[in-house]
């Protein structure tokens, strides 16, 4: 008797669409040629992939993302052809091919406009970038054979679902956040169009966390039975020597945007402070938050035990988690909150608010309402005054996020595929 796939198997989904712990299983020995039945992956597959930023180029986790998953792929034998609308330089990935609108062996540059570009030139036959690159996506030719389209949130759904229809070929959507989380529940209908038209147009649809998923259910009528579950994941740090400063060191890593939270971190500090007065608070990102926090910071009276450090690298962002006692997400709406998994890898104990993807896929961390400062404030003094708490959050933390890395979320992401496929009609 043939074994079965994670596909043909209901009962291998939870009721939330996250595949279980067999199920994972039998996910991996799929990609290695191990079953048996339609799923089976006889050959590499070609990919193609609509994104927007890749490193070293990105402002947030959809470039990290974009990265590994693509850097997995391709360790698998798969292929990667992957779309963006900046013109590099790109992070070199062995198997992935990089395309972009002016490209040499493509359209004259000018022809489409900028990845940013806010439709100032009367003389452009766009509105916006996105709509440039999604005309660029829609109308490409000499891909050569393609397996899959594979579209990363809404930047390029109008253009992948149009290039998918003229291929025959499913498309994949992998959603990692939504304009209503984004815009704390005002969102802009341009942007909400274009989330709605790849979900519907989706032959499968990936979310970040079961909240997410939740969410495209109940908000974009998504069909539940083609949205499924792959969480993010992080690759262990080369820096594993754990810095141990005298200054404890409450870090925030992120974007400064409302949907962040950056306010009750700040508000948390004012209480802090008095109890712990040698305790610093670093904040370390860049957005359109920042005059605001800076003046709050201050109203408070704690702009002294606040720094504001700005875009940091990777480097640096590698250096701050070594030397952080204490990690804080407090975000009002995180998807997933793939920086709260990287200083959980770090070894340092980490706090987040109750809504985090992250909070789905790990017990060793402290969860906290987002509006409730007081309970924030208390747990990051709990863990500042206790170092044996903090040593073992930390060690138990690091666990959590690093029993399942980017090698696991591909083999899954590959059953995704071969699903889409399979429903499309296209051989294997």
């Amino acid at each position: 008797m043939r074994r079965e796939s994670p596909e043909e198997t209901p009962e291998a989904l939870d009721s939330t669409g996250t595949l279980d712990p067999a199920a994972r299983h039998v996910a991996r020995t799929v990609e290695a040629g191990a079953t048996g039945g339609p799923q089976r992956a006889t050959r590499p597959l070609r990919i193609v992939m609509v994104g927007w930023e890749f490193p070293p180029s990105h402002t947030g986790g959809l470039g990290v993302h974009s990265y590994e998953i693509t850097r997995e792929l391709t360790r698998l034998g798969h292929r990667v052809l992957f779309l963006t609308p900046f013109a590099g330089p790109f992070t070199p990935v062995d198997g992935v091919t990089f395309r972009f609108p002016g490209e040499p062996v493509g359209d004259p540059v000018g022809r489409y406009p900028p990845a940013y570009w806010s439709g100032a030139s009367l003389d452009s036959p766009f509105e916006n970038a996105t709509d440039g690159y999604n005309a660029w996506v829609g109308g490409l030719r000499d891909l050569g054979p393609v397996d899959v389209v594979h579209v990363h949130d809404w930047f390029g759904t109008l253009g992948a679902r149009e290039l998918a229809n003229r291929l025959g070929r499913p498309l994949v959507m992998t959603v990692h956040s939504t304009e209503y989380d984004r815009s704390l529940g005002h969102p802009w209908e341009h942007i909400l169009a274009r989330e709605q038209a790849g979900v519907d147009a989706a032959l499968r649809v990936i979310a970040v966390s079961r909240h997410l998923r939740q969410q495209l259910i109940d908000r974009y009528h998504a069909d539940p039975s083609k949205v499924r579950v792959i969480y993010n994941a992080v690759r262990p740090t080369e820096r594993l020597e754990r810095i141990d400063p005298k200054t404890r060191v409450v870090l925030y890593v992120g974007r400064l945007a409302a949907m962040k939270g950056v306010d009750t971190f700040l508000k948390a500090a004012a209480r802090v402070v008095p109890v712990v007065p040698d305790a610093l608070f670093v904040v370390a990102g860049e957005g359109p938050e920042y005059p605001r926090l800076l003046q709050l910071a201050a109203r408070l009276g704690v702009g002294d035990r606040v720094m504001f450090l700005g875009r940091v690298s990777e480097e640096e962002r590698e250096l701050l988690l070594a030397g952080a006692s204490v990690f804080v997400l407090p975000s009002v709406v995180e998807p997933f909150g793939i920086a709260a998994l990287e200083a959980m890898a770090a070894g340092v104990p980490t706090i987040v608010s109750r809504t985090s993807g992250v909070a789905e896929i790990s017990s060793s961390i402290f969860r906290v309402d987002f509006w409730d400062v007081e309970e924030f404030a208390s747990r990051i003094a709990e863990l500042l005054e206790y170092p044996t708490l903090r040593a073992a959050m930390g060690d138990q933390g690091r666990w959590e996020a690093l029993k399942e890395g980017w090698p696991e979320r591909a083999r899954e992401t590959v059953v995704i595929y071969l699903e889409a496929m399979v429903a499309r009609g296209v051989p294997l």
